[in-house]
């Protein structure tokens, strides 16, 4: 430790009833094999989807997007999907498996990709985010897009980062949002050992929360957590639902039974469960 003269401070901001909450590396150690089976049936839909494809949306190492092509001659409409991690570990490789179902329904399915923390910091991230979608929006001829029928989503930290994207896109109205197990208030990281990496203040915390930035009342918003996960993520879900809401928008709260921070996934993969079904339904109808 006398190697570290910061660590002692570092150690002494973490809050053990908050970290807790939110530090599922102690609390998951099986959550490498489920990222196993993910990347192993991923892998698969990589090699076997008839036009799938990496584009590049930017320099940086990982601004690229896994695009896989709905077989259809006219334009469709896209899932965008943003991979979690806490802004500092995975991959978009690992979540190819979770286009399938949008696929056999004719749904384009992109999988942007971002650079981690200490790479790039967490506003730089989210702007890569935003650039991704907005990268491909503008492209939309040549990807065949309909852009009016649209869904955003991501998974916890993917989550965010798919909300920080929508508050800033007020010009789209045609926009569903399916959160899973997302942090949509940033605050309560500053007491956990995530915060290490990401070395958030209290205004930049504050700044780059969902929870207190713009909505759009016309759009729709699924906010999904699996039932089995700390109480403090299940209450990010419930308050971005609640805040929603709130201000004029339609938000439903879903907890998935059973599912942890990390099987919840498997859910949004099966056409047949109740929390691939409501994300479905954030796809807005075909236009006249």
């Amino acid at each position: 430790m006398g190697s570290d003269p910061n660590l002692m401070d570092r150690l002494s901001s973490v809050d053990p009833t908050i970290e807790c909450e939110y530090n599922l590396r102690v609390r998951h150690p099986e959550r490498e094999s489920v990222y196993h089976r993910f990347a192993a049936d991923s892998a698969i839909l990589r090699q076997t989807h008839p036009g799938f494809k990496t584009l590049r949306y930017g320099d940086s190492p990982n601004s690229l997007i896994d695009f896989f092509p709905a077989v259809t001659s006219m334009p469709a409409p896209v899932f965008v999907f943003l991979h979690g991690g806490y802004w500092r570990a995975l991959d978009r490789r690992i979540f190819s498996f979770l286009a399938r179902p949008w696929l056999a329904r004719g749904v384009h399915v992109a999988l942007p990709g971002y650079d981690l923390v200490p790479t790039q910091t967490l506003r730089e991230i989210a702007n890569q985010a935003r650039n991704a979608i907005e990268w491909m929006m503008t492209r939309s001829a040549e990807l065949n897009l309909d852009t009016s029928r649209l869904v955003i989503g991501g998974h916890s930290a993917g989550a965010h980062l798919g909300a920080l994207s929508i508050s800033d896109m007020t010009d789209w109205s045609a926009i569903g949002f399916v959160g899973i197990s997302g942090v949509y208030d940033l605050p309560p990281l500053l007491r956990t050992s995530v915060n290490h990496d990401l070395h958030l203040d209290d205004a930049e915390a504050h700044a780059l929360s969902p929870q207190w930035r713009h909505v759009d009342p016309r759009l729709r918003y699924l906010c999904a957590v699996g039932g089995a996960e700390t109480d403090g993520f299940r209450q990010q879900s419930a308050n971005y639902a609640s805040m929603l809401c709130s201000r004029g928008c339609v938000a439903d709260y879903l907890e998935v039974l059973n599912r942890t921070h990390f099987d919840v996934l498997d859910d949004l993969a099966d056409p047949d469960a109740a929390l691939f079904q409501a994300a479905w339904a954030m796809l807005p109808p075909p236009k006249d």
